[in-house]
Order: structure tokens, then sequence, then C-alpha cells
């Protein structure tokens, strides 16, 4: 190509690129296609991970949290488990166990007649006024507002 490439005209000289460039990429499709597989199997396996670190944690949130007793269970560093998480669902395992618990709280105010210092312990908070902070923080009011509010309703 190199040396016909002088003798061709305009027209020919970009048909003879064209060509060049449709048998450069028919080339390197097979090595796309290899990477794009691999590529593929990697996120299926990062997806395997999540699912396990939500099933850690559904079976877990109602023990108090601490990360590295969850990255020993699942055989990962805890940098590793963090940042796993944080990429595929977009917030923390620290957000995420927080959300679950206020979700199982708020099941409980609303569904039972519990106390509140029951209901902290069951989704894990040792100390009832942590929790009464803690709720009103996600909920901007206190547990039992927010009982008396779903009983009265």
């Amino acid at each position: 190509m190199n040396d016909r490439f002088p003798t061709l005209s305009d027209s020919e000289k970009y048909e003879e690129i064209s060509l060049f460039l449709v048998a450069l990429f028919r080339s390197l499709k097979p090595i796309w296609d290899k990477r794009k597989a691999r590529s593929s199997t990697y996120q299926t396996r990062k997806n395997h991970r999540v699912e396990h670190i939500l099933t850690w944690i559904e079976a877990n949130y109602t023990i108090p949290f601490r990360l590295d007793d969850m990255a020993k269970s699942l055989h990962l560093s805890p940098y590793h488990l963090s940042h796993l998480f944080k990429e595929a669902t977009g917030i923390s395992i620290t957000e995420y166990i927080a959300a679950r618990r206020i979700h199982q709280s708020i099941q409980l105010l609303a569904t039972t007649k519990k106390p509140i210092s029951l209901i902290a312990e069951e989704i894990g908070l040792t100390n009832s006024s942590y929790f009464c902070k803690f709720f009103k923080s996600q909920m901007g009011i206190t547990p039992h507002q927010y009982r008396k509010k779903w009983t009265t309703t």
C-alpha cells in the first residue's frame, strides 16, 4: 500500500483508505469481542458479590454493624467491600443499613405495640435514645410521634 499510494488519484486514495480501515476493524473485532466477554464475566462476578453483600446485610442488619466483621465473613477486604457496594448501588453500606433499619422500625411502629426500646434492639441499635435521635434525623419526627400519627390516621 505504501508503494501504491503515491500513484493513486485522490478518489482512489479515499477508497483505498476506506478499504484498509474496514479490513483493520474486521481484524480487531475478535479482540474486542474477547474483551467484551471478559468484561461481561467480570460484571457478572461483581453483581454476584454484591448480591452476597445484600444477603449478608439482610441477615445481619439487626446486630450492631462493623465493617471488619462483614468483610471477614464475606472474605473480602473492608476497602474492596465498601468500594464494590458503593459502585453497584450508589450509596455506602452504612447508608443502606440505616435505610434498612428505618424501614424495619417504621413497619414495627405501625404494626405492633412493642416498646420503642425493644424496636431499637430489634433493628440493631442497643441505645434507645440514640434510636430516637437517629429516627428523627431520618424521618423528621420521633418514633413516638410517628406511631401516634400512624394510629390516629
